[in-house]
């Protein structure tokens, strides 16, 4: 678990670094990141060689499939900023809804977010990205260091527990990236578009 942690914060953190930059990347990762949380999820109940290697595969075909859609990057990233918010709100929530219930309203996230993504412009693609990278970030911690987050070993929700170091970390990474990315697109467009 803590190879497969290390592999979720580095996404996160690429996805903070350069997910306006190298969008077509940054949208197969942030993909890869939400098909490799749901998988690993619904699958909890398999053995851990299985459920692993089923998270690994249908976070490649996501990744896959992200990469090939860009033509509709911000409908696709609204729909990742839909499903990655649907996520985040569940995980504070503090009853337990059946998982099918939970796919459902992630995926209705992720379709009402998608449609109005174009018009949020240039502010979707920072919002998905680093939502997703905060969110990717703190799920490797909780797989590299459960008892931090107050979680045993053998967890495997989708969901992130929200202690509060987790809590502080989350909003301080999140706001570092929106603050990142925002003077990045400030700055490039200032010295590109001359």
């Amino acid at each position: 678990m803590f190879l497969l942690g290390i592999l979720l914060a580095a996404c996160g953190i690429f996805l903070l670094v350069y997910g306006g930059l190298l969008f077509r990347f940054t949208l197969a990762v942030g993909f890869f990141v939400l098909g490799f949380s749901l998988a690993s999820w619904l699958f909890a109940a398999q053995p851990n060689t299985i459920r692993i290697l089923v998270s690994l595969v249908t976070g490649g075909v996501l990744a896959a499939v992200g990469y090939a859609l860009v033509r509709m990057a911000l409908h696709i990233a609204g729909g990742l900023l839909g499903a990655v918010l649907v996520l985040l709100i569940l995980s504070f929530l503090p009853i337990s809804m059946p998982s099918f219930l939970s796919v459902i309203l992630i995926i209705v996230g992720a379709g009402v977010v998608g449609f109005f993504g174009n018009r949020m412009g240039d502010w979707v693609l920072i919002l998905a990205t680093t939502l997703t990278g905060a969110y990717a970030i703190l799920f490797g911690l909780t797989r590299m260091f459960p008892a931090a987050v107050g979680v045993g070993a053998d967890y495997v929700s989708a969901f992130v527990p929200f202690t509060g170091p987790a809590l502080a970390v989350f909003v301080i990474v999140f706001a570092t990236g929106v603050l990142a990315q925002f003077q990045i697109r400030r700055v490039r467009g200032r010295y590109v578009n001359r």
